[in-house]
């Protein structure tokens, strides 16, 4: 399927391994101007190649650090300079500590708020006044399934990233009729190096982790990546406000 999207400007958080990686190699397959971004340079090169090789015309890798405002905002300058209005977004960044609610302390709350709430409404923000100029955007989260079933060993993750999905829920209404979509996806059991650690990188924890969803396995990021591309696409125009499981049957209630 043509997304329609081929030309329009992409910026992808977190692209320099994993589901973002996949992300920003799947918008690059559909032609589009691609903006990575993440902390580590030289990875980030390194898919920046692999994007340019699949079709994406324009391809500039950006370092950020999504805890730092000063950072972010020097992404934002570089690229209004070097690359022009951000056409698409998908909001993706690192995963905070682990945790139950009794363990947590009150700095780790700061922390976690300001890399998973605070950084994306910034970037959110930032983006979405030329969309809603130019009549046509479309913002995508990365969040977790713990916004539908929280887990009890991340209770930092199950608060605030349900708080950004509600935020970005209110958005979605307020951009409608600009032509702007807002989405989110509710991720499963993806074998990152995230899923890794929380599972202390153990083959035994980890396939067990696998066995408790439903289809049997954890999750490629390159089976993950193609609904959040379409998510982006012109076909999926009518799709707002929306949050989309991708967890092979994971949440067990009925709205998945």
């Amino acid at each position: 399927m043509d997304l329609e999207i081929r030309g329009r400007n992409a910026l992808v958080l977190g692209a320099s391994s994993g589901i973002g990686e996949a992300v920003a190699l799947a918008l690059a397959r559909e032609g589009v101007n691609l903006a990575i971004a993440a902390r580590r340079m030289e990875r980030l090169e390194r898919v920046a190649g692999r994007a340019g090789e699949l079709g994406s015309p324009r391809v500039r890798a950006v370092t950020v650090d999504l805890e730092e405002e000063r950072s972010i905002d020097a992404m934002m300058e570089e690229l209004r300079r070097s690359f022009g209005a951000v056409d698409i977004v998908v909001l993706n960044g690192g995963g905070p500590a682990a945790g139950r609610f009794s363990d947590v302390a009150l700095t780790q709350w700061d922390d976690a708020y300001r890399l998973i709430l605070r950084s994306m409404l910034k970037v959110t923000k930032a983006v979405v006044p030329a969309m809603r100029a130019q009549r046509w955007g479309r913002v995508v989260a990365l969040t977790s399934t713990s916004v539908k079933q929280p887990i009890e060993t991340l209770v930092l993750s199950n608060a605030f990233r349900t708080a950004l999905v509600s935020a970005l829920r209110t958005l979605a209404n307020e951009v409608a009729s600009d032509g702007v979509t807002v989405n989110s996806i509710a991720t499963g059991r993806v074998d990152t190096a995230r899923l890794r650690e929380l599972y202390d990188d153990d083959e035994a924890k980890l396939r067990r982790a696998g066995s408790e969803v439903p289809i049997g396995r954890t999750a490629s990021a390159e089976e993950y990546a193609p609904l959040v591309a379409f998510l982006c696409g012109e076909p999926a125009r009518y799709i707002t406000g929306q949050t989309i499981s991708i967890d092979g049957g994971l949440v067990r209630g009925i709205f998945g």
